[in-house]
């Protein structure tokens, strides 16, 4: 088992920006991936948190991700948008790209994006929050598919192929706060955010920096054998789908609409959804970002709406609970009282990553944040 420290998140979040200012991130830039990263963690997704540091700054050693890269919409079509991230960092670009889907979707009622040339986005949930708290109903998925593609094997199979191909539908519900930045986490919305693998492989890499064997079920080492040894996984193992057949066909799916960013593309970037790709491209590779924002308004009106939705899902709540179940949770309520809990209590890091982020802040002549 690994030890820990608990770091406030009050001096996280503006310290992992000033790392990612040191990597080359402009400030506004590196303040958005600081936001996500330490909202992630607060959120209790801490494979989508500040663990993820080093990874990016490998990235920009490799020149994979670009700290500096700004999105820019390369074209609009009615309803649609393409935007091109220039290999950047995926949580500005999406938050850019989810901006401008909601300014569309305000006027036409509904809006779809890609986004291509994206590098990892972070957790999905974010979008979805933020989208909720304008009101707005967004479905967010990022996907990649084909040989050497991220850490999932397919349904069936003994090779990668697939990266954990997450989806996420946030949907507003009573109070949704429109006109807020985020909702308010005594009101949160709706929010539904999974891989379609049984385990992100950021929740691998969780367990990893513990010390800790995964649950049954999750992976196989590289000969397809079932393990629960993280390591086994960084060796060449796989991700396994949820539920077989539907977990993977969900995870292809994602992939196949994300390929909507691809077109045209000789070598589209997989990192959004799975990291840069291993081995040569035979062009039988795709991904991308995929969203689509609507604006209840379209169809009525847009409070009613919220507090309809509000009223259904309070009333999933009253369902008697299981035996050994406290109550019946509406999905993104887990989130919300997670990040009451670590706003108060602290955000705790293994040692492992402590000591991984702290080579980067030294290199970026960062001062470590204190911990508790």
């Amino acid at each position: 088992m690994a030890d820990y420290r608990s770091v406030p998140p009050q001096a996280l979040e503006p310290f992992t920006a000033r790392v990612f200012e040191g990597l080359g991130a402009p400030p506004d830039v590196a303040a958005t991936v600081a936001g996500h990263l330490v909202r992630a963690n607060l959120s209790g997704h801490d494979s989508h948190g500040v663990l993820r540091i080093p990874q990016y700054t490998g990235w920009i050693d490799a020149g994979h991700l670009k700290p500096a890269a700004r999105p820019e919409v390369v074209s609009r079509r009615g309803a649609t948008l393409l935007v091109d991230a220039g290999y950047g960092f995926g949580q500005f670009a999406t938050r850019y790209t989810l901006e401008q889907a909601m300014e569309v979707a305000r006027e036409l009622g509904v809006a779809s994006a890609v986004i291509r040339n994206t590098n990892h986005i972070g957790r999905l949930g974010e979008y979805g929050e933020r989208a909720a708290a304008q009101g707005m109903v967004a479905i967010v998925t990022v996907g990649a598919a084909g040989p050497g593609i991220g850490g999932a094997t397919p349904f069936g199979g003994a090779a990668r192929f697939l990266g954990t191909n997450p989806w996420s539908i946030g949907i507003p519900r009573g109070e949704h706060g429109a006109g807020g930045d985020l909702p308010s986490d005594d009101a949160p919305p709706f929010l539904m955010d999974f891989a379609t693998t049984v385990v992100a492989e950021g929740k691998v890499r969780v367990y990893r920096a513990k010390h800790d064997a995964l649950p049954p079920g999750c992976i196989v080492d590289k000969d397809g054998n079932p393990s629960t040894d993280p390591e086994e996984f960084y060796g060449g193992g796989m991700l396994l789908p949820f539920g077989g057949h539907k977990g993977y066909g969900l995870g292809l799916a994602s992939a196949l609409l994300g390929g909507l960013a691809a077109i045209g593309q000789p070598e589209p970037s997989m990192a959004g959804a799975a990291g840069p790709p291993e081995g040569p491209s035979e062009g039988d590779r795709t991904g991308g970002v995929f969203m689509v924002v609507v604006d209840p308004n379209a169809f009525g009106d847009a409070t009613q709406y919220a507090a309809s939705m509000g009223k259904v899902t309070e009333a999933a709540k009253r369902v008697p609970p299981a035996p050994g179940v406290d109550t019946v949770l509406v999905p993104g309520e887990p989130e919300a009282r997670t990040r009451a809990q670590r706003t108060r209590d602290g955000i705790a890091l293994p040692d492992d990553t402590w000591a991984a982020i702290a080579e980067v802040a030294a290199r970026v002549g960062v001062e470590m944040p204190p911990t508790r």
